[in-house]
């Protein structure tokens, strides 16, 4: 088993004059990174490792790969996931993947970056909350280069996929929602259109920040914003109920999200009559006739309450005109409101 002197003389080699032992040295730790137990030992030395290691980040692609894999692989222990987070890490790898000071090593980065906004200090620093006009800035840029209707495709294979894993993790929080949600980005089109990407993690990863803007879209303000995403809002109630051109419905996990998300959405005012407008009730009552999912099956049924409570409170005037469901509407939420009686009976 290594012990700690192993680890001082691994250290010790990283900052020799010579290239090739600096290169066999990082070879020897990423190795050592493949193991639990091991990284835990090395995390003990991380105050002395991990700037060690960071040094050679910005330097020939051979080093920096090795480099950059050890701190992705240590950046899920905590203590180490701390020191990186001290060190203003964040910011440190988008300085790094806007200047394309890394190339080759781009999703090496971006792995990083997910691995560090686990945690909401990490997120909390991508973001750059409490930096006046910087907020968000990150997040826009990563958000641009991953919406891009090619993928960048390399030798790396798809560069900003695991984007996908840290937009979950930073629409978490308001100002992560906000930016999303900006009038004019596109970007909930964008993360729609990824629900039916051949990338399992793009799926996933968009349904988990779709669901995230949907929850708090009262709190935060951005209802109408959600509302004039009309064509985005299309494409996730097709991916949920298979009503699409192809029939075919998300994954299971991808459901499970989307379900929630609308779940949230019905329970806007709001955005439950521009979903009364886009003959939404109609849809989820499609979806739900063969649906299975218990989960799924739960936030339709939900749903489906705040959609049938239009047909029973009293609407006013402007809302008779404007917005009211109409009798062949209130017998459709009916309709999937009483299927779900039956469903949970039997």
């Amino acid at each position: 088993p290594i012990q700690d002197k192993d680890i001082d003389d691994l250290i010790l080699f990283l900052k020799h004059d010579t290239v090739k032992i600096q290169l066999h040295a990082l070879k020897l730790i990423q190795g050592l990174t493949l193991e639990q137990q091991i990284v835990q030992r090395l995390a003990n030395k991380r105050d002395e490792l991990i700037p060690s290691l960071l040094r050679f980040v910005p330097k020939e692609k051979t080093l920096s790969k090795a480099a950059l894999t050890s701190v992705v692989n240590m950046s899920q222990e905590p203590r180490v996931l701390d020191t990186l987070l001290d060190m203003k890490m964040p910011n440190r790898c988008m300085d790094y993947v806007r200047e394309k000071t890394c190339p080759g090593n781009e999703q090496l980065l971006i792995m990083l970056l997910a691995n560090m906004t686990s945690v909401e200090r990490g997120a909390a620093q991508l973001l750059q909350i409490g930096e006046g006009p910087k907020e968000g800035l990150h997040l826009a840029f990563l958000l641009g280069h991953f919406m891009k209707e090619t993928a960048e495709k390399s030798e790396q294979g798809d560069v900003y996929e695991h984007v996908a894993s840290i937009l979950p993790n930073v629409t978490v929080f308001k100002q992560g929602r906000q930016v999303v949600l900006e009038p004019g980005r596109g970007a909930l089109q964008a993360l729609a259109s990824q629900l039916d990407s051949s990338n399992a993690l793009r799926r996933t990863g968009c349904a988990g920040a779709i669901k995230n803007c949907f929850f708090c879209c009262e709190e935060d303000g951005t209802e109408e914003n959600i509302v004039e995403e009309e064509e985005a809002l299309n494409v996730i109630l097709a991916a949920l109920c298979g009503t699409g051109y192809t029939k075919k419905k998300a994954e299971d996990d991808v459901r499970e999200l989307l379900a929630e998300g609308v779940y949230c959405l019905a329970k806007s005012d709001i955005v439950r009559t521009k979903l009364w407008k886009m003959n939404a009730v109609d849809l989820l009552k499609k979806g739900y006739e063969d649906e299975e999912n218990p989960v799924v099956c739960e936030a339709m049924e939900g749903a489906a309450e705040f959609f049938l409570q239009d047909g029973v409170q009293q609407p006013t005037d402007e809302q008779k005109e404007e917005t009211h469901a109409t009798e062949e509407e209130k017998d459709i939420a009916q309709d999937l409101v009483d299927r779900c009686v039956v469903e949970e009976i039997q």
